[in-house]
């Protein structure tokens, strides 16, 4: 029926159809056992289709219509799941919740909420909503999850929609750096869904709030919500090397020490190298059993950032006697690899074999590294030649790199080159007028130094003030530069002698209030 053998829906034998007490009540219920039917889901979604088609359930019963929709889906079978749900007469909400569902399930969330903005659903339900700003979750698009916010909450019982959709609003707040509106939301609900309290941690750890983090993680076991691995992820986010071995210790206690769960131990792995443990993550990243593409990655990356350049490079022969193919993210932390260490001529060569075996196009993050590592060499023609030559038009990341290498070998002419692009790409940025005014200052320029700095003072623009999210001992917060009385005052009244530092969507117009 579906063009396909294995979605097609051929009557079964009479002794198999007396087998299955197929009837629009049972369907529902049927389907979504046969869907999580351990290595036969497809073959046992399809029989019951085929019994439900025979006995004429389908397709007038609209529940179980709904449920084959979620039932292809869970099986593997999106082509099928989209066929299902086109040959249902009139689709309800519920019918749009199935297959948007479907369809972010298997990576199209952009695609769910085309299909939603084109349906003629007159009042979508507190569940649909749900689903449709986990599918901007999944698509990074906040403006129509904000539409989807105000709609639901002008027009359903906030206890109701705040119940459905809540998990997912605060996930999406907290993904996309709005963690005080993550928490206004998550103040609201009832405090017992995991997925909430692993969204608000992963949010505040996000934000560099790691304290906030942390007290959300104690509130959380202090209520009695029971924590999962993606608990452990998000809080290892927050972690200096004293709290980060006591995760680890959790972890080993509550998921077993043998590596099992590789993204678990891949934020491990981060963690350590966050706080410079490079000999730590290496000792996690061989407990892993089962290491994926992101392993072998987050490994790479930990040397790259501690100096190990010739490690990670070495790290990556091995990764290919094992089977494990390179991505683009292998690629560029090498490349980060070879700027930190100052391996110039590795990481041309690198990029040169990237280039030549792969049907990629370099990305922008990855010109910038070559610029990077030429102009930390002090190879300023070669790196303004690669710009040239660049396949996409280079950002204020590759300019910025420009600038950068210029000012620690006092190259005057290229950093003007730079600078002036930087200027048109990103005006507001202060950053880039205080490099260039301290590299004429440097210079003996001291004219255009002042013309630069009077640039700064006639835009108004600020430079932001340094910051530091290191904990002082048992002290947590911004350490901002410009409030080094208040800190110092707040240690001395400690009692502390010294520190240590470790596409937009059809809702009516409801505007976000």
């Amino acid at each position: 029926m579906f063009g396909r053998a294995r979605c097609s829906t051929s009557a079964p034998a009479a002794g198999e159809r007396r087998a299955l007490p197929v009837d629009p009540l049972s369907l529902p219920r049927l389907l979504v056992s046969a869907a999580t039917t351990p290595g036969a889901a497809a073959p046992a979604v399809s029989t019951l289709h085929a019994a439900a088609l025979k006995l004429g359930v389908l397709p007038s019963s609209l529940p179980a219509s709904n449920a084959l929709v979620s039932a292809y889906s869970l099986s593997g079978l999106l082509p099928c799941a989209l066929r299902a749900f086109s040959l249902i007469p009139h689709p309800s909400t519920g019918s749009y919740t199935a297959i948007l569902s479907a369809l972010s399930r298997h990576g199209r969330p952009r695609e769910a909420l085309s299909l939603f903005s084109a349906s003629a659903v007159a009042r979508p339900d507190a569940e649909l909503l749900s689903c449709v700003v986990s599918c901007c979750r999944r698509a990074s698009a906040s403006l129509p999850a904000r539409a989807a916010h105000a709609y639901g909450v002008k027009t359903a019982p906030l206890l109701t929609f705040y119940a459905s959709a809540g998990p997912a609003l605060v996930a999406l707040y907290a993904t996309c750096g709005k963690v005080n509106a993550a928490k206004r939301i998550f103040d609201r609900m009832d405090g017992e869904d995991v997925v909430s309290w692993n969204a608000m941690i992963g949010g505040f750890a996000g934000a560099g709030m790691n304290g906030e983090a942390w007290d959300c993680f104690r509130e959380m076991r202090a209520r009695g919500v029971r924590g999962n691995a993606r608990t452990a992820v998000a809080v290892l986010g927050a972690c200096d090397l004293e709290s980060g071995r006591q995760v680890h210790g959790h972890m080993v206690r509550n998921h077993g020490g043998s590596g099992s769960n590789a993204i678990l131990w891949n934020a491990l792995m981060n963690m350590y190298s966050r706080v410079g443990c490079v000999d730590d993550a290496e000792h996690v990243f061989f407990e892993i059993e089962r290491k994926d593409v992101v392993s072998w990655n987050v490994m790479i990356g930990a040397f790259a950032k501690n100096g190990h350049g010739e490690r990670a490079l070495k790290l990556v022969d091995a990764m290919l006697r094992c089977g494990m193919q390179p991505d683009s993210v292998t690629f560029t932390t090498l490349l980060m690899a070879c700027c930190h260490c100052g391996l110039v001529d590795e990481g041309l060569a690198l990029f040169e074999r990237f280039v030549e075996n792969s049907a990629l196009i370099p990305t922008m993050e990855q010109c910038a590294c070559i610029v990077d590592l030429l102009s930390r060499a002090g190879r300023f023609r070669e790196a303004a030649g690669f710009i040239d030559q660049m396949p996409i038009r280079p950002n204020a990341i590759v300019w910025g790199a420009l600038l950068s290498g210029s000012r620690m070998h006092h190259d005057v002419e290229h950093a003007q080159m730079a600078f002036e692009k930087l200027v048109q790409l990103e005006p507001d940025n202060p950053g880039n007028f205080v490099t260039m005014s301290n590299i004429y200052a440097k210079a003996g320029m001291v004219e255009d130094a002042k013309r630069v700095r009077m640039m700064i003072d006639r835009e108004e623009l600020v430079k932001p003030s340094g910051q530091s999210r290191d904990k002082v001992c048992s002290l947590r917060g911004d350490l901002r530069a410009c409030s080094a009385p208040r800190v110092l005052c707040q240690i001395v009244n400690a009692g502390i002698a010294g520190c240590c530092t470790g596409l937009a969507l059809s809702f009516p117009a409801y505007v976000m209030v």
